[in-house]
C-alpha cells in the first residue's frame, strides 16, 4: 500500500514538473521569435544620418541616404522627386551658417517599412538663436540594402508671414 501511495503522490509531482517545463519552453520560444522577427524602433544611426550629413554639408552623403523612389515634400510647394530634383532641393537649404537638429519622437518598423516622427529646430549658429522649429515625418524603406529615405516631410509650427494692404483707396478711385 505504502507503494501506490508514493506512486499516486508522485504522478501530480511529475504532470506539475512537465508542465513546468513545457510552460517554460513556450515562453523561451516566444521570447527568442518576437526577438528576431523584427525590431520596433529604427537603430538611432539610422535616425541621426541625415541630420549628420546635412548639418556636415554632404550634398552626396545626404543623396546616399535617399531611395530611388523618393521624395521629398515640402510645406510650400510641389513634392520634389528625383536625385537632381532631391539634390538641388537640398543645396538650396544646405549652409554653413545653420544647424539642422532633429529628435525623434517615435520610430515603428513594420517589414520593409518604417515610419519616424518627431520634431525639428533650425539654428543660426552666428546668432546662437533658433530660426525655425517643427514636426517631421521620415517614411524609410529596406530594400535589401539598409534603410533608406522613401518620404519625408516637414512642418513648421510658425505662420506663413503675409502681407496685407489695409490703405485707404484715393478719391480718384472711388470716383471711378
Amino acid at each position: 500500500m505504502t507503494m501506490n501511495t508514493t506512486v499516486l503522490s508522485s504522478k501530480p509531482a511529475a504532470r506539475l514538473a512537465s508542465r513546468t517545463i513545457l510552460a517554460g519552453a513556450v515562453l523561451a520560444l516566444t521570447v527568442s521569435l518576437n526577438g528576431c522577427g523584427r525590431s520596433d524602433a529604427l537603430p538611432k544611426s539610422v535616425v541621426q544620418s541625415f541630420e549628420q550629413a546635412f548639418n556636415a554639408d554632404d550634398l552626396e552623403g545626404c543623396l546616399a541616404l535617399f531611395d530611388p523612389e523618393a521624395q521629398i515634400l515640402p510645406e510650400h510647394g510641389p513634392a520634389v522627386s528625383g536625385r537632381d530634383g532631391i539634390a538641388e532641393f537640398l543645396k538650396n537649404q544646405m549652409t554653413p551658417v545653420v544647424s539642422f537638429n532633429t529628435e525623434a519622437d517615435m520610430t515603428l518598423i513594420r517589414n520593409d517599412i518604417a515610419i519616424e516622427q518627431g520634431h525639428y529646430r533650425v539654428r543660426d549658429v552666428r546668432r546662437g538663436s533658433d530660426v525655425e522649429q517643427g514636426k517631421y515625418l521620415h517614411v524609410w524603406r529596406n530594400r535589401g540594402e539598409g534603410w533608406k529615405l522613401y518620404r519625408v516631410m516637414y512642418n513648421t509650427d510658425y505662420a506663413r508671414e503675409t502681407e496685407v494692404s489695409v490703405a485707404q483707396a484715393s478719391v480718384a478711385e472711388d470716383a471711378a
